[in-house]
């Protein structure tokens, strides 16, 4: 009777498996970590080499598993696949993210609300406090002190541009104001001098010149001639009609005066009378020395019988230097031979004048 083949081959066994499977069969409570240090080695090829299979390993630190044994490696199904009954795999979940409370941003102050923070020491005129102003736009300005001033400095700034490239422009910009002043002469040496100085003063000032004369000598000698000339000078000006009693009048008069023995200087005397305030001042100009020689030749030409001789001589001392040097000429004189004009001596002493004449008038009138 034949045999009968079966579709199933034989299995191979080794050794050690059959002394497993007994092992297992005398004792069922053997522990599944034998039995998975034991899979390690089941599946093995035929010609018995070995192939090591390590354990998974631990999850990175960065993942926090809930457990408290971070090093404990996942138990893989091999000893479940062994045994054959299925086991499900649990993997560890993750702890959640802790996250930090954020805090709304503090309120954001306007400019506004900086800038009343501000202490303000000087406070603006505002338009209600302005007497009799307007309290429109314009009347703000026109009150406001340091409009005012701005104002101020640019009229003074485009003043000064203007009269540096025009110097004849200073007497246009500058003429007005309540402030008029007569000079009992039409040298430009004079009423310039004395122009420029109350303008410089009074900032704003109309000078203009008459002619006068006086009945003293050509050349006055002494302070009391030089003064006595000046003081003839308004008095002429005066009696012929030509100026309102009421106007201030600034008369210069040159002399000589021999300071020291035998030597002579000239100078020149300012003289201002205002009838309306009673002011009447007096200033000199700062003396120019002369050489001697042209005191001789200007007494030699003065005759005895000279009527002004109780006051001076017959001829001035410009006369004098322009016939012994004729390039110097009479009218400065003194630029030649002390190097500074006779206008700048005399605006020294206009200053002077008109400072003083401004302390003594009112309050009211000068602002």
């Amino acid at each position: 009777m034949m045999e009968e083949s079966s579709d199933e081959s034989a299995e191979i066994i080794t050794k050690e498996e059959a002394e497993l499977a007994s092992r297992m069969q005398e004792d069922p409570q053997t522990p599944d970590s034998a039995v998975s240090k034991t899979d390690m080695t089941l599946q093995s090829p035929p010609g018995g080499a070995n192939i090591g299979v390590s354990p998974p390993a631990p999850l990175p630190a960065f993942m926090n598993v809930g457990s408290n044994d971070s090093t404990q490696t996942p138990q893989t199904g091999i000893s479940s696949i062994a045994s054959g009954t299925p086991q499900q795999i649990t993997m560890p979940s993750p702890s959640p993210v802790s996250t930090s409370k954020v805090t709304a941003p503090a309120p954001v102050a306007t400019p506004y609300e900086v800038s009343t923070q501000i202490p303000v020491e000087m406070i603006l005129d505002s338009p209600s406090d302005i007497p009799g102003g307007s309290t429109g736009l314009f009347g703000w300005f026109s009150g406001n002190r340091i409009v005012s001033k701005v104002m101020e400095k640019t009229k003074n700034s485009v003043e000064s541009m203007i009269t540096t490239l025009d110097p004849g422009m200073k007497e246009v910009i500058r003429s007005g104001g309540d402030v008029m002043v007569v000079v009992t002469s039409t040298k430009e040496t004079k009423v310039g001098a004395v122009r420029e100085a109350f303008q410089t003063v009074f900032g704003h000032a109309t000078v203009i010149g008459v002619e006068s004369q006086a009945n003293t000598a050509a050349q006055p000698v002494g302070f009391t001639a030089g003064l006595k000339g000046a003081e003839e000078r308004i008095q002429n000006l005066r009696h012929k009609g030509s100026l309102p009693e009421s106007h201030p009048v600034i008369s210069v008069e040159g002399f000589i005066v021999e300071m020291l023995p035998d030597r002579w200087y000239e100078i020149s005397c300012l003289l201002l009378q205002d009838p309306v305030q009673h002011i009447e001042l007096q200033m000199f100009s700062q003396p120019t020395p002369i050489p001697a020689e042209y005191i001789l030749k200007a007494q030699d030409a003065t005759p005895s019988d000279y009527p002004q001789r109780w006051s001076g001589l017959k001829v001035t001392i410009g006369q004098v230097i322009e016939q012994s040097q004729p390039h110097i000429g009479h009218a400065d004189w003194q630029t030649a031979l002390v190097g500074v004009s006779r206008r700048e001596s005399l605006l020294l002493a206009a200053k002077a004048l008109a400072y003083m004449y401004k302390e003594r008038l009112p309050t009211s009138f000068v602002s």
